[in-house]
C-alpha cells in the first residue's frame, strides 16, 4: 500500500527525527524514499541562527546561495545516511527552489508518492508564527497521507 514516501527536510531536529520515521516506514513496507530539500530563492539573506551554526561546523564561511545549496546536499546527505543505516535500500534525494509547502506537495505529486513525512516545526518559526507552518500548509494541500513528526 505504501510504496513511495518523500520525506522533507531542512536540518531542524523535527526534520531529522521525520527521516527516521520515514526510514523505518520505508523498511516495513519495502517502500521507496526520497529526501527533499527546498530552498527559497530569496532564502540566502534569511540565514537562520541554526543553519549559521550549521554552516560554522562544516567550515562554510558565507551564506550566499551557493553556500545554502552546499549545505542543503550535506542535510541530503546526511539524510540518505541515516536511511541507510535504518535498512532503506532505495534511496533517491532532491534540492529544489521554490515556495516550501507547495514545492513538497508539487513533488509528492510528481513522484506519486503515497506519504508525505514532515518535521513539525522548521528552521523558519518566526515565519510560521505568523503565517502558519511549512507542515500545516503541507497538510491542507497534499492529495496523500501526510505524518507530521514531533
Amino acid at each position: 500500500m505504501i510504496d513511495n514516501i518523500l520525506v522533507a527536510v531542512d536540518g531542524s531536529s523535527h526534520s531529522l527525527k521525520a527521516v527516521e520515521y520515514a526510514a523505518e516506514i520505508a523498511v516495513a513496507c519495502k517502500a521507496k524514499l526520497t529526501v527533499l530539500s527546498v530552498m527559497r530563492s530569496h532564502q540566502a539573506p534569511k540565514v537562520s541562527q541554526d543553519l549559521q551554526a550549521y554552516a560554522k561546523l562544516e567550515h562554510i564561511g558565507s551564506s550566499d546561495f551557493d553556500a545554502m545549496k552546499l549545505i542543503s546536499n550535506q542535510l541530503l546527505s546526511h539524510a540518505e545516511r541515516t536511511a541507510s543505516d535504518k535498512g532503506v535500500e532505495n534511496i533517491e534525494k532532491k534540492s529544489i527552489t521554490g515556495p516550501v509547502a507547495r514545492t513538497i506537495v508539487k513533488t509528492a505529486q510528481e513522484l506519486k508518492a503515497d506519504m508525505i513525512v514532515i518535521g513539525s516545526r522548521g528552521l523558519g518559526n518566526v515565519e510560521a508564527t505568523l503565517r502558519g507552518g511549512v507542515s500545516h500548509r503541507v497538510e491542507l494541500l497534499a492529495k496523500c497521507s501526510v505524518l507530521t513528526v514531533k
